[in-house]
């Protein structure tokens, strides 16, 4: 069985926590600003890394190492909040890149545009401190809130509605999951 390795990679500049599942015997780790912390995923495992935003788990990436057919899958997600920028791709293969770079700054230019019927309405999931949003709930428990982040984010992140026990889900968030993917990713 082969081992890989996964780099997690934070290009922000603040430590980032990330709960580690299925690997680091499910220990989170903290990666420094700027660093890279590397994890080991042998053939046949799968697991995630998410993001941690003040106690509460956002972005996140769910990873499969040589699964059905000997290939890699990821899928790349919002579906839990979000409060960082998260990507996922395979490692020198940038058209294997899932996940949107730019998910806090286009969320927070979306919020300043909103009405404040709009904002009223999102209270209970959107987190803001100094007139910045910060963090989100899962779209997946509010479903204003998925409308709202479909604004900006359609197609670039899995939000909250996939083909799932008969339900035919979100085109959209079905087209992020069919892709077969990688070994490493650069979370923000």
């Amino acid at each position: 069985m082969a081992i890989h390795t996964l780099f997690v990679r934070n290009m922000s500049n603040h430590d980032q926590r990330f709960q580690v599942h299925g690997w680091n015997n499910n220990q989170d780790i903290v990666v420094k600003a700027h660093s890279e912390s590397k994890i080991q995923a042998p053939d046949g495992t799968s697991g995630a890394i998410i993001a941690v935003h003040d106690g509460h788990i956002g972005e996140q990436a769910e990873i499969t190492k040589h699964g059905f057919g000997g290939n890699d899958f990821i899928d790349m997600s919002n579906i839990c909040g979000a409060g960082g920028n998260m990507i996922v791709q395979q490692v020198g293969d940038p058209k294997t890149r899932k996940g949107d770079p730019r998910f806090m700054q286009n969320l927070n230019n979306a919020w300043k545009k909103a009405s404040q019927q709009t904002k009223d309405g999102l209270k209970n999931c959107v987190f803001v401190k100094d007139g910045k949003v910060v963090r989100i709930g899962a779209p997946k428990d509010f479903p204003k809130l998925e409308q709202f982040v479909r604004t900006f984010a359609d197609g670039k992140t899995y939000i909250g509605v996939g083909a799932w026990k008969g339900s035919p889900g979100n085109a959209n968030d079905n087209a992020q999951v069919s892709d077969v993917l990688s070994n490493s990713f650069d979370p923000d």
